[in-house]
């Protein structure tokens, strides 16, 4: 079973409008709403691909209740702790005319530091039905930076493999916990490089991505131990392992919603290593189950054949292999 924290979950009401200008009503031909928070997007395509996972996550409030029962429809296990406020309502405005989407969203939900103990307590105690461990997304007012730190070495010690995709705080402390996989975005990266001393070397197009993957090699041991995966929004997705490194462009498909795309790779790269799949093929299944995200209409909604569909149609370049 692959375990999932998600620590400021949300309720994704994609609305579908076109040539969005703000006046005083603005009528939406149709509406999604879904279950969200990075870490319960993870669960929910995990579920949709036939693999094991339970989604822990905090939880507050009537929109709490909503969260509950949209997870219940779809049949993803989940654990909540109870936390104050409200479960975060996400504004996603989807503008059909130029395929743009924005998203606007409020920090409703407040956490205590003892909630950090209930999920290392629930971690702690899945460990022995479970393979790895997803820590994901923001951290909520009232956590300690070190949530995820903690959470991350709580799994190494349980054996666990774990995965940490976050942002801000979460994501610079996080790293103290050593995830085996780091997954994070171009702007993520960017914002964690500047903590770094070394500067990362620039790039525009996937002919420069050679230096960026030496230059993450080298944060192996400091950001992640095994594996460092930046998606890149419409170039692509790049990992880096200790002895190789591997570019895939995206699959073109029509784009109906980008939400969730993100934690698909996330997904497809945890399911493929659980099946002892190696990182190309890793990276090949996150970057599939992404393309069949974006033609969906809710966030991280896939399907197991759309998944398959898309699978060969991913081309993976070895960028170089075997490097010290």
């Amino acid at each position: 079973m692959i375990l999932t924290v998600t620590a400021n979950p949300t309720i994704d009401r994609v609305l579908f409008v076109r040539d969005f200008a703000m006046q005083d009503v603005v009528r939406a031909e149709r509406e999604v709403v879904s279950p969200s928070g990075k870490g319960i997007d993870v669960s929910m395509i995990l579920h949709a691909l036939g693999a094991k996972t339970t989604a822990i996550s905090l939880n507050a409030g009537l929109s709490g209740e909503m969260l509950a029962a949209l997870l219940a429809a779809r049949n993803v296990p989940h654990v909540f702790i109870t936390a104050q406020g409200d479960t975060r309502i996400s504004v996603l405005l989807t503008d059909m005319t130029d395929g743009r989407q924005s998203t606007i969203i409020a920090p409703t939900l407040r956490a205590e530091p003892e909630h950090l103990g209930q999920m290392l307590a629930l971690v702690f105690y899945q460990a022995s039905q479970s393979w790895g461990l997803v820590c994901a997304g923001s951290l909520p007012p009232g956590l300690p930076t070190e949530t995820w730190a903690r959470l991350l070495q709580t799994g190494r010690d349980q054996g666990l493999v774990t995965l940490l995709d976050s942002s801000g705080d979460g994501l610079r402390q996080g790293i103290a916990g050593l995830p085996h996989i780091l997954k994070i975005n171009s702007r993520e990266l960017a914002d964690l490089a500047l903590d770094d001393s070394e500067p990362l070397p620039e790039w525009s197009a996937p002919d420069d991505l050679a230096g960026l993957a030496e230059a993450l090699q080298a944060r192996l041991g400091r950001w992640a131990s095994d594996a460092i995966a930046i998606t890149l929004g419409s170039q692509g997705a790049l990992l880096v392992s200790a002895d190789a490194a591997y570019f895939a462009p995206i699959v073109k498909v029509p784009v109906v919603s980008p939400a969730g795309a993100g934690d698909a790779v996330a997904a497809g790269i945890m399911l493929a290593r659980r099946r002892n799949q190696p990182w190309d093929e890793a990276l090949a299944l996150g970057v599939a189950a992404a393309a069949a995200v974006v033609m969906n209409e809710g966030t991280a909604d896939c399907t197991a054949e759309q998944v398959n569909t898309l699978l060969p149609q991913v081309e993976v370049r070895s960028l170089f292999a075997a490097v010290a």
